[in-house]
């Protein structure tokens, strides 16, 4: 079977051309030399003419070209028709290529001449418009039927549109997932980015120093990610920083904790400790272990350094008791068995006041109270002691005024009242006990004897380097006076 569209040959069960697409029409079935004649209208169409082969077989190239010529008579072209159009017999009347069993219509058969005479041999001659394509109208075949002329396929074009759409489609689907995909990708890189900066704000507030190596690490895979565009390994690397930004907020409280135990720990030295200077170099030491350990993000380190910690003040603590108990012990050396019932309140309510502090571990107030305690001690002491010395001079000047004749010859001017009843002698002594009060020495043994037995005078001065200047005006008109009743 040939497609009536372009002349290719085709399978018998075919539906649609495969050389240009056209549907195949089925054609009725038509008598002996239709076949042939289609085969040569398709030879026609198809612009490839038959040409004799030299063994008996029909040569249509003539016919391919115009085999009937009119003669202006209507008839046809015998000469051209007979010799060219059928030098071959024509066989089953099913296939112009055999002559097998049909009748010859071969140059100079009565076949032959019978079709061109027009006589019904069993072959009836197309006419002239189906004989030249001319089927628009429907030309009649050689026996008479009608033929449909052949109608120009569309479906090949239907098909290539139906295609090319399909392609267009799916092209403008896989730009269109492409795009998307890209998008999608680009968005996950975006956001990984915000991630990865947010990560890095948190850095800039961290002490990370015990985990650097882990942070750089990861902060360099995440960087070349985001450079590679590498959506793959996104999850993977979110969950390292959530899992290190957990790490770090842990190592960040434990570090808080260090740094609240550095700040109690001073706070509480500095109001309720005294450190002795045997201990300072030892707490130094302490606070700087503990420094180095928030500087390093050691926050593993916090137990042990709170134990540390704790020995430290400890130490103090006894050392601070050793001074209190120090303190303490100088008031209980000192004799206060004299001391006044209000001096004595006093005392208690210093030990009271110092035991008080002592039990709230308020060890720096407790020396300070302790010391003042140990003041207030001596300043009773003093007081004691004090008055313990003027009763004594008391006692002593009392004393003194009996041993005196004129014990006022000093401080004020005598009377006849001071100097009644006294003797020659007593008036001798009453003017030389002036001499005597400023150490003078005397020559006479008995002048000399009397004052030396007295306890008050102390002779230092020689009679010839005795100076009067020493006498005030009391005591010069006190002398004149004396004088005057001496007999």
């Amino acid at each position: 079977m040939y497609c009536l569209n372009c002349g290719s040959k085709l399978d018998d069960d075919a539906l649609f051309c495969t050389n240009c697409g056209a549907k195949v029409e089925p054609v009725e079935d038509m008598s002996e030399g239709t076949s042939y004649l289609n085969d040569a209208f398709r030879q026609e169409r198809q612009g490839n003419p038959v040409a004799g082969d030299g063994a008996g077989n029909a040569s249509r190239n003539d016919y391919a070209g115009n085999p009937f010529q009119d003669d202006n008579a209507g008839n046809v072209s015998r000469n051209d028709y007979a010799a060219n159009a059928f030098q071959a017999g024509y066989g089953d009347g099913q296939n112009p290529d055999s002559n097998a069993g049909g009748p010859d219509y071969g140059n100079g058969s009565a076949e032959g001449q019978n079709a061109l005479n027009g006589k019904n041999s069993g072959y009836t001659a197309p006419d002239a418009d189906f004989i030249s394509g001319n089927t628009k109208n429907g030309a009649n075949t050689p026996d008479g039927s009608s033929v449909k002329p052949p109608k120009k396929g569309k479906g090949g074009l239907i098909a290539l549109i139906i295609v090319i759409a399909v392609l267009c489609v799916a092209i403008i689907a896989g730009a269109v997932v492409f795009v998307l995909v890209q998008r999608n990708k680009n968005e996950k890189i975006s956001a990984f980015s915000d991630v990865v900066e947010s990560f890095e704000q948190f850095l800039d507030s961290s002490n990370y120093s015990s985990v650097q190596d882990e942070v750089s690490d990861l902060m360099e895979r995440c960087q070349q990610a985001i450079e590679d565009k590498s959506v793959k390994s996104i999850d993977a690397l979110e969950q390292e920083i959530d899992a290190l930004r957990a790490k770090l907020e842990d190592i960040t409280a434990q570090i808080g904790s260090l740094e609240d135990l550095k700040t109690t720990y001073q706070s509480l030295i500095e109001e309720k400790y005294y450190v002795p200077d045997e201990l300072k170099q030892y707490v130094d030491d302490i606070f700087a272990n503990l420094q180095t350990a928030i500087d390093n993000g050691a926050g593993d380190q916090l137990d042990n350094l709170k134990s540390q910690m704790e020995e430290m003040l400890q130490g103090i603590a006894d050392k601070d008791m050793e001074l209190i108990n120090s303190l303490k012990s100088t008031v209980d050396g000192l004799d206060l068995s004299e001391a006044t019932d209000e001096e004595r309140s006093s005392l208690e309510n210093y030990v009271n006041e110092l035991q008080q502090l002592i039990d709230s571990q308020d060890y720096k107030q407790a020396i300070e109270k302790a010391q003042a305690y140990v003041d207030y001690a001596n300043e009773v002491a003093a007081s004691i002691t004090k008055r313990q010395e003027e009763s004594r001079k008391e006692s002593e000047e009392e004393a003194a005024k009996n041993d005196y004749i004129c014990p006022d010859s000093a401080s004020r001017y005598l009377t006849e009242s001071d100097l009644a009843g006294l003797s020659d002698w007593e008036l001798l002594l009453a003017r030389n006990e002036i001499y005597a009060r400023h150490g003078r020495k005397f020559d006479d043994p008995d002048i000399r004897a009397y004052f030396e037995s007295k306890s008050w005078y102390k002779g230092t001065v020689d009679p010839d380097d005795f100076n009067v200047g020493v006498f005030n005006d009391y005591e010069l008109k006190n002398i004149e006076f004396i004088q005057a009743h001496e007999k």
